[in-house]
């Protein structure tokens, strides 16, 4: 017969077993806590040293881009000073020069360009350095250029103010007439225009004058001797005279004055063969047919020069013209009548 079970007695509890069994867990747990610290530990160190060994490099990055920004601006602000101390001579040098700093001011900003993308710039640097010297040499070439121009420019110049001087004393004396101060008011408003140029010889002060003019027409006998006529169709020549006026601009030398005879119907005499044809009227800016020439040996002074038209053919009646010119300008002018 089997012995009934007491529920109602308690279980014994079995502390001998359980104890080493909680003191395995609770080393194995600190053991894992303590490894994954360290191993924590060791990945923040390691983070921390990547992190600062990059932080090292950007810096060193940083720090070299700022030292080759430094020694661009530098290197640029030099060429510009060099550049701009150049200005100042003339309107052409300096437009070249500002040219050349826009140049620069190109290349300043690809080597900028090369130093932010880190890349290797140190040949842009050698090579704004020696575009700078090339500028400065192109500088010098044209500023030796502009000193040939200035020399020429600084005889023209006293070549023109030498001109001007003698202008104006031959004004002041010529203001006694009022014609030739007219006249000469007109060739120094000629020759002002024209200063510009200054490689032309300002000539029209340089005309000289006549008066006095006479046509003495005559008849030639066999024997060479002239007999004075008035009728046309007596008249084998007319012999034109005239006096020189002063005129100390001229130098003095050998002189030849146009002579220049009009017609009644208004065509001017002249035949090829004997010495007539084709003149400039600088004044007009034109051209016109003289009839014959007259030389003289000028002084300075009043000299009597003459000149003389045999066309071996009749003339026609009623009144002539007698237009004289000098240096391409009219110096005087005289009329006749032939009946």
């Amino acid at each position: 017969m089997s012995t009934p079970t007491n529920f109602n007695q308690p279980a014994t509890p079995n502390y001998g077993n359980n104890e080493p069994n909680n003191q395995k867990r609770m080393t194995t747990i600190m053991g894992v806590a303590i490894a994954a610290l360290l191993g924590l530990c060791v990945f923040l160190l390691v983070s921390k040293y990547n992190t600062s060994k990059q932080l090292d490099s950007t810096t060193m990055e940083l720090t070299q881009q700022k030292d080759a920004f430094t020694e661009l601006d530098l290197k640029y602000n030099e060429a510009v000073t060099q550049l701009e101390q150049q200005k100042g001579i003339n309107a052409e040098l300096d437009a070249k020069i500002n040219q050349q700093l826009q140049e620069l001011e190109t290349s300043k900003n690809q080597i900028a360009g090369l130093i932010r993308s880190n890349k290797d710039y140190k040949g842009g640097m050698a090579s704004l350095e020696r575009q700078k010297n090339e500028f400065l040499v192109q500088i010098e070439d044209l500023k030796k250029q502009v000193g040939i121009l200035t020399e020429t420019n600084t005889q023209l110049t006293t070549q023109t103010q030498e001109l001007s001087a003698s202008l104006n004393e031959t004004q002041s004396k010529l203001q006694e007439e009022g014609s030739a101060k007219a006249a000469l008011i007109s060739e120094k408003t000629a020759l002002e225009s024209e200063r510009a140029q200054l490689s032309k010889k300002v000539d029209i002060a340089s005309a000289i004058r006549v008066r006095n003019i006479t046509t003495k027409a005559v008849t030639v006998k066999s024997s060479g001797k002239e007999k004075a006529k008035s009728k046309a169709k007596n008249v084998d020549k007319l012999n034109i005279c005239f006096t020189t006026e002063p005129n100390e601009v001229v130098p003095a030398g050998e002189e030849t004055f146009y002579l220049r005879i009009v017609d009644p119907t208004g065509a001017p005499l002249a035949i090829e063969s004997l010495g007539s044809g084709v003149a400039n009227d600088k004044r007009n800016e034109s051209e016109f047919r003289y009839t014959t020439t007259a030389t003289c040996n000028y002084s300075n002074g009043e000299t009597e020069v003459c000149g003389a038209w045999q066309p071996g053919q009749n003339f026609v009646k009623g009144k002539y013209a007698v237009e004289i010119y000098n240096k391409g300008y009219l110096v005087g002018t005289g009329a006749f009548n032939l009946k």
